[in-house]
């Protein structure tokens, strides 16, 4: 593995290479300057292309017209080309306030609008009449307009299907329905329609566990009238069996005799946290009772089976001293916080009951409250029934992204396990394989850092995700899992199991799951939190655990193709993750980006030891994080905001004329990425526009780059806004968290020491303050 990507500490080195931090205001603020073409038609709008739309909007005016005066609006579906997705094609001047004003999407190239029927007939006229650049641009990019129908509210499902898939509750089958907001009422407003009516219909909804700007409501419902009554409703946006939140069902592959195992040198809230979101840790081990900070539980006594959380927590507190043979786990000590919400799934362990989505969020949001400033770190080895979407992010998902945001925590998030009869999923994954294997909810959660498995059998694929884990991508093609672990090895027949090692009730078991995959990052997680003083935010302890991750067959780069199974990668352990190399030069950037601005830093450093003859030579990566403003209303657009990072040079540029001129050329490009399209579909799949967490990686080629001075720059960009480049949803200024490693892959150049002096001339700066690592003590 090149020096600049080593994770081999140099005992002879006494001296701890510390990350710099260029503090905040140093970087040049810019206007954006105002761009744009002019209005160019994607194709010919001619008579009878506007007598179509016209017929459409016309079909849809009568069909609602009797019911729109009961409701004030209906919600109206538009489908626009692939080559108008782009926001800077949205037809915002065909759908304008005089019309219907688009107020949500869907999947991609799926826009909402609010529908009046003086809107419509203005609409129809403008369709028929307007010959304007710009409307002849908005027409040429629609496909069909049309009514959201009760099929669709179904997301495909027949009635039956749905009471097939929902729970069985006390008063027939427990349903999740969420509501449109046209933006023409309050929530409060929007809500208490939506529930009178349901009444009125025989129903009892219930927004109990949900937030109020979610619009999500828990229906039970007794028979397919009931389910087609509900779906017929103008404000319902979608209709879907109730989740039901589950830990895996252990498999318990072996027992035996647990090792002696350490315990804290001193009191046990001095050490990093990991709050457990299961089925409880058990109170009979004594080894492990130090470790546990405190207790809560809301599951009633009779279900109770602390069996997988005590797994977990094992896996916590001593996964080296459990699992000598694993690497990149780190042997620093954990604490645990017992976070009891599951109840029993297993009927050979007693009672059984299920936890419908609601309840969960009910009890995790009650803790979250209570703890979420002495906690940051908070594992969740629990999956649902609900398979991720590639079109709209989960409820379950958009609530806990609700909760990190507000109480600034992150969730670590098991990526869910393909529990089907074999054969299990293979590797590499085609076919049937690609689709079965999705993520489940909540492991689509934007603000969550979600992990999947990866074997440890040197047997079986190792180092490739294990034949249980399930793969991504996420909703509008966010990298998920984020990162992978070890958490077990089977064969795809499960003829052959190798799990991991953790504590039990019985002694050492071993179990294999991406439930145990997830607490191995969690401890990472929280050992940052903890180390780093003071403590980093959200955002940038996300760049961290995130800028060394690496390929685990080979410690590179995870290649084009291979992020939805490996996400980033396998990430490095602190303290190798907060320091750097001789050889290496790693900084942070932590700043706000302003709505219509971009930042630069002008003539940025470079090692000289790394520019010969006018060339620049060496090895550079950058991890940009940042928390997007989301907007559940606008589906597979959640994510409002975007960070885009250029980092290259200056170089002259002759003309014909024989003018020369500078140009900015960017050297360092976004991982995972292709340029042959230009389309924003190719955008959001291929370049990963709008996901919360981009790496970007450059070797420099062996005979060099040229190029006269480097440039640094970092802008912002907004799905919605006005004609200012202000963001129309509220004009935010966004943070942001950068992390740039310039390193000399062959191991030679003094680029910490060389960096150091120029970046101590040129900018104000301080070291990432890391604290001695705790230590633990072996019982006497």
């Amino acid at each position: 593995m090149p020096d600049g990507n080593s994770r081999t500490h140099d005992p002879a080195r006494p001296e701890r290479l510390l990350i710099k931090v260029i503090l905040p205001k140093q970087g040049h603020e810019r206007k954006v300057q105002p761009g744009g073409s002019p209005a160019v038609p994607f194709r010919a709008v001619d008579a009878n292309y506007r007598r179509g739309l016209t017929q459409q909007v016309e079909a849809i005016r009568r069909a609602v017209a009797p019911q729109i005066s009961s409701v004030g609006a209906v919600p109206l579906r538009i489908k626009v080309l692939p080559k108008a997705i782009a926001k800077s094609h949205r037809p915002e001047s065909l759908f304008s306030a005089q019309t219907c004003p688009i107020v949500g999407a869907g999947a991609l190239g799926e826009l909402f609008a609010r529908a009046t029927p003086e809107g419509l007939t203005r609409l129809a006229e403008s369709i028929r009449s307007d010959r304007s650049d710009q409307l002849v641009k908005d027409l040429s990019g629609i496909q069909s307009i049309e009514p959201v129908t009760p099929a669709s509210r179904r997301l495909g499902l027949g009635s039956a299907d749905i009471l097939r898939r929902a729970p069985r509750v006390q008063g027939g089958f427990a349903l999740r329905a969420t509501l449109f907001d046209l933006g023409d009422s309050s929530i409060e407003e929007i809500a208490e329609r939506f529930s009178a009516t349901c009444r009125r219909l025989g129903l009892a909804p219930e927004s109990r566990g949900y937030s109020r700007s979610s619009l999500a409501f828990r229906v039970p419902c007794k028979n397919e009238g009931e389910v087609e009554a509900l779906s017929r409703l103008l404000s319902v946006r979608s209709i879907a069996p109730m989740p039901l939140i589950r830990a895996i069902r252990p498999q318990r592959l072996a027992a035996g005799p647990a090792p002696d195992l350490p315990g804290p040198s001193g009191p046990t809230s001095g050490y990093p946290v990991v709050v457990v979101v299961d089925t409880g840790i058990s109170d009979k081990l004594a080894d492990l009772n130090p470790w546990v900070l405190g207790r809560e539980s809301s599951v009633a006594p009779q279900y109770r089976n602390p069996g997988h959380g005590t797994f977990v927590a094992g896996l916590i507190c001593w996964p080296s001293q459990l699992n000598p043979g694993l690497r990149d786990i780190g042997d620093q000590a954990c604490a645990v916080f017992d976070l009891q919400v599951l109840p029993n799934g297993d009927p050979a362990r007693g009672a059984i009951d299920f936890l419908e989505e609601p309840e969960f969020l009910q009890s995790l949001e009650a803790a979250v409250i209570q703890h979420a400033n002495e906690f940051k770190v908070w594992n969740l080895s629990l999956g649902s029934n609900e398979t991720c979407s590639l079109d709209r992010f989960s409820p379950l998902a958009q609530e806990l992204d609700r909760m990190q945001e507000q109480f600034k925590i992150t969730f670590v998030i098991a990526a869910g396990n393909y529990d089907a009869p074999p054969p299990l999923l293979g590797f590499p994954r085609s076919g049937q394989e690609l689709e079965a294997g999705r993520i489940t909810a909540p492991a689509d959660s934007v603000l969550g850092v979600t992990v999947g498995s990866i074997s440890h059998h040197q047997d079986l694929n190792p180092n490739c995700p294990s034949p249980f884990s399930r793969h991504g991508a996420g909703p509008n093609h966010i990298i998920k899992p984020d990162l992978v672990h070890f958490g077990g090895a089977c064969s795809v027949d499960a003829r052959q199991r190798f799990g991991v090692r953790s504590v039990s009730e019985q002694g050492l078991a071993e179990d294999l799951g991406t439930s145990f995959a997830a607490p191995l990052v969690s401890r990472t997680l929280a050992q940052i939190h903890h180390q780093v003083t003071p403590a980093p935010s959200p955002v940038l302890a996300r760049a961290l655990l995130t800028h060394h991750a690496r390929d685990p067959r080979n410690g590179g780069r995870v290649p084009d193709g291979d992020e939805n199974f490996f996400g980033f990668g396998l990430p490095t352990p602190p303290p190798y993750c907060l320091e750097c190399t001789p050889h290496s030069s790693t900084l942070v950037f932590e700043e706000f980006l302003r709505p219509g601005f971009f930042l630069e830093w002008d003539d940025f450093p470079y090692p000289p030891s790394l520019r010969r003859n006018g060339k620049y030579f060496g090895e550079v990566w950058m991890t940009v994080a940042f928390a997007p403003l989301l907007n559940p209303q606008y589906g597979s657009e959640y994510c409002e905001t975007h960070v885009d990072a250029h980092f290259g040079v200056y170089r002259d540029v002759r003309h014909r004329d024989g003018k020369i001129e500078k140009k900015f050329a960017g050297l360092v490009p976004p991982e995972h990425k292709s340029r042959g399209e230009l389309y924003e579909s190719y955008q959001v799949e291929k370049l990963r526009k709008w996901a919360p967490v981009r790496t970007y990686h450059a070797r420099l080629p062996q005979t060099g780059e040229r190029g006269e001075r480097w440039r640094l720059k970092l802008q912002l960009l907004s799905r919605h806004e006005d004609g200012a480049g202000h963001d129309a949803l509220g004009s935010r200024p966004q943070p942001f968290a950068l992390i740039l490693t310039i390193a000399d892959p062959l191991g030679q150049a003094p680029v910490y020491n060389e960096m150091a002096q120029i970046i101590r001339n040129q900018y104000q700066s301080q070291n990432l303050t890391v604290r001695a690592a705790a230590r633990v003590r072996g019982r006497q």
